[in-house]
């Protein structure tokens, strides 16, 4: 089989079957119904998410101790499911989603957001709700756990039990086949018009760099988010403005380019082969989900690490979480590619972020392009370890501590290394990152339709949840802060 009967085959499963023209649609419902049922909380409380979130950076706070007796605190948790979701697929990821589906795969990201915000906050509420914790203090999470406390043994649905299985092997596999390496050798090949064998030298001294914050453990992992992803989003937000406000036309003609080809076929311009409206939906929805992983039922894992005094206390750093990735950052990303026209060749991957950067700043803006590459990746792998984590300890509760350490310590050594050899293996069989990303948006697909069923069996917890949340907590918080500032005022 040749590569393009391959390539074929993996549209065939990713777009025929798994991401077909209904299941987005599906997605967008499921999303539409639990902000309805949350009583649009992520639009009503927009200041309350923001205060309760970025907004503790700016006053005192006290760390939490995590199940191991180390320091991590709410941001801690953010930043390290931000570094996980904020990562390789913000560049390469939406600039392919525009090669595939045209500047109106954008405006499908956006809403796929939008409603992604109830449902990411809605997965952390369960996973902070349902989170095992065993006598040594530790304590884990992860849709697995919701869906065989609230479904199999609450419930009594034995047959749920298939949903937790299926979704933790294949978020396994989403760590073991994880794009890392591969971007990092097409971008650094491409920016230093590097050798076959200078790429893979490059892409063989991430993996140790991985290695060296992976066997730290979630500790480190933690910290090193905590220090870096702030930092790395912040820079490439700004290098990303500056591309864009280059050129205020064209600006506002891929503004309009957007809007109109959401709803609209796109024509085939220059190397791009033009797309009908169902594509545009299609690859928007599933680059939302792989980007900002709402739904998907991954970066949740971390955030049960953290002890709050209610789960909708972490939930809603979730929404801020898809915010920040999808509504900013990828926008970013998208808008670079078309403004600049770098999307019409119909290459993607991150080459096309790589163009737009370097039609500004010459030279300069591959290596930035590389160095973005580079954290971003880093990030990712790191960040996803800590979820590799809880889902194998998924699979080994019912094993004493020291089985649970022997698999986890396992993982540790060979999760950093095998995404290399599927690296090595692509990079030897020439494969374009479009094949690339339709294997990752293969692999994300499949936990998304378990996340879907479980999160609209255990819809009515959610907003019990979400309502005991607001009037309990909340809006006491609020009156009193309002309390303050008038007593503060009348002081004056």
């Amino acid at each position: 089989m040749d590569v393009t009967q391959v390539t074929k085959l993996l549209e065939f499963f990713a777009w025929k079957v798994l991401w077909n023209p209904y299941f987005p649609i599906i997605f967008i419902i499921l999303g539409i119904y639990l902000t309805v049922g949350m009583r649009f909380f992520q639009f009503r409380r927009a200041s309350d998410i923001i205060y309760n979130t970025i907004g503790t950076l700016f006053r005192k706070k006290k760390k939490e101790k995590d199940s191991k007796g180390n320091l991590i605190s709410s941001f801690g948790a953010f930043a390290t499911a931000l570094g996980g979701t904020v990562g390789t697929g913000n560049i390469a990821g939406v600039s392919s989603a525009i090669a595939i589906g045209g500047p109106g795969a954008l405006f499908w990201m956006w809403i796929a957001a939008l409603v992604g915000m109830a449902t990411k906050m809605a997965e952390i509420i369960l996973t902070q709700h349902y989170k095992q914790r065993y006598s040594d203090g530790s304590s884990y999470g992860s849709a697995a756990f919701y869906i065989e406390k609230g479904l199999v043994e609450e419930r009594g649905w034995k047959w749920c039990k298939i949903l937790a299985v299926v979704f933790t092997i294949f978020m396994i596999g989403s760590f073991y086949v994880a794009p890392g390496p591969y971007t990092i050798m097409e971008s650094f090949q491409r920016s230093f018009d590097l050798s076959k064998y200078a790429a893979i030298g490059m892409s063989i001294a991430y993996t140790l760099l991985c290695y060296y914050i992976v066997l730290g453990g979630i500790p480190r992992v933690v910290k090193f988010a905590e220090n870096v992803v702030p930092a790395m989003v912040l820079l490439y937000l700004a290098a990303g403005l500056y591309v864009i406000f280059q050129d205020l036309t064209a600006l506002r003609t891929a503004i309009a380019s957007i809007f109109t080809y959401a709803f609209k076929p796109c024509a085939a311009i220059g190397g791009f082969a033009g797309v009908a409206v169902i594509k545009a939906v299609q690859i928007g929805v599933a680059r939302s989900v792989y980007s900002n992983e709402a739904g998907w039922g991954s970066s949740a894992i971390i955030h049960a690490t953290v002890d709050v005094d209610h789960p909708g206390r972490q939930g809603m750093w979730g929404a801020f979480e898809v915010g920040v990735d999808t509504l900013l950052i990828c926008t970013i990303s998208g808008l670079m590619v078309i403004v600049t026209g770098a999307w019409k060749t119909g290459h993607g991957g991150a080459g096309a972020v790589g163009d737009a950067l370097t039609a500004v700043f010459g030279p300069f803006g591959a290596y930035a392009l590389s160095f973005f590459m580079l954290i971003f990746a880093l990030t990712t792998t790191t960040g996803w370890f800590s979820y590799l984590e809880s889902l194998i300890v998924y699979c080994t509760r019912n094993k004493t501590r020291e089985q649970r350490i022997k698999y986890i310590q396992f993982v540790r050594f060979t999760g950093p290394g095998v995404p290399l050899l599927f690296t090595l293996y692509a990079f030897y069989n020439n494969m374009v990152p479009s094949v690339v990303w339709m294997l990752l948006d293969i692999q994300s697909a499949v936990p998304v339709y378990v996340n879907v069923v479980a999160l609209t069996l255990l819809s009515p917890l959610i907003f019990r949840l979400t309502k005991e949340f607001e009037v309990g907590y909340l809006d006491p918080e609020k009156a009193a802060r309002k309390a303050a500032r008038r007593a503060a005022a009348i002081a004056k």
